[in-house]
């Protein structure tokens, strides 16, 4: 048995080569990574797309790697791709469902639809946009899951972005005894909501008292204002408690559900 040692001398050096391309793919994709964040960083805008872009130059730069590594182990690799036929190979899997996924999530990341870290609703699944991946966008409900939905979907689904701006209304309702001055009510409620710091306030965000309905045992009222996104669920608690304390300065009831049952003295009982 003949060994022919400098064949395998030759591909010793081709895979020592190959494990040195990995690890300076590897390098490089960290090297673009943190330069392209860098780069944005001093420009003074915020890079929106940070887990994506890390996934992107990953790919990039281990494809360009693995590309390297197959030709230098298969001498004759690039002709062996082209026997097969490239393009025939492309246009097989341009009908494909990941191509399309991929293309819907080029189209999400420029048209800015949706950004890492918004807080979203897509077809009843509500979360926080965790990352944008080729096929896939990540996304993280709010008790703990990771939910990967196909860009496709994502594209051609109704989105709603709870937070497209840092501020959002809310609203608390309240009913008051039909014994209340109503106009005392109502100015009392509407020094509040203009005085009070845990409301934002501006001329395009005023809070307002909007009737809603003579119930049963009261008169209702809903009191709608803007909060901060940072202290949204926070807010409401303080300003109810707040609201609940003044009333009772002022002798406002807020009545609770009452049912009056009159009976009949049936004398044939």
């Amino acid at each position: 048995m003949n060994i022919d040692v400098n064949l395998i001398v030759d591909y010793a050096i081709r895979i020592g080569i190959s494990i040195i391309v990995l690890f300076l793919s590897k390098y490089f994709s960290k090297i673009a990574y943190k330069t392209i964040v860098t780069v944005t960083e001093k420009t003074g805008k915020e890079l929106e797309y940070k887990n994506t872009l890390k996934v992107l130059t990953n790919i990039v730069s281990y494809t360009l790697g693995g590309f390297i590594i197959l030709s230098l182990i298969f001498k004759d690799f690039m002709p062996f791709l082209t026997g097969l036929g490239v393009s025939g190979v492309i246009v097989a899997f341009a009908i494909q469902e990941p191509l399309s996924n991929f293309i819907c999530g080029i189209l999400l990341m420029f048209s800015k639809t949706i950004k890492e870290k918004d807080i979203v609703e897509v077809n009843g699944i509500s979360g926080i946009i965790d990352q944008i991946d080729l096929n896939h966008t990540i996304l993280k409900t709010f008790d703990g899951k990771l939910i990967r939905i196909p860009n496709k979907t994502i594209w051609n689904s109704s989105i709603t972005n709870f937070w497209p701006e840092d501020i959002r209304r809310n609203e608390i309702n309240i009913g008051v005894s039909y014994d209340t001055d109503l106009n005392k009510f109502l100015n009392i409620i509407d020094e509040y909501l203009n005085s009070s710091s845990l409301i934002y306030r501006d001329e395009n965000h005023k809070p307002w008292v909007l009737f809603s309905g003579f119930n049963s045992s009261s008169i209702d009222f809903s009191l709608k204002f803007w909060l901060k996104k940072e202290v949204y669920f926070e807010n409401p608690n303080k300003i109810a408690a707040e609201i609940h304390k003044l009333l009772n300065e002022h002798n406002i009831e807020i009545p609770f559900t009452q049912i009056d049952v009159n009976l009949k003295n049936n004398a044939n009982l």
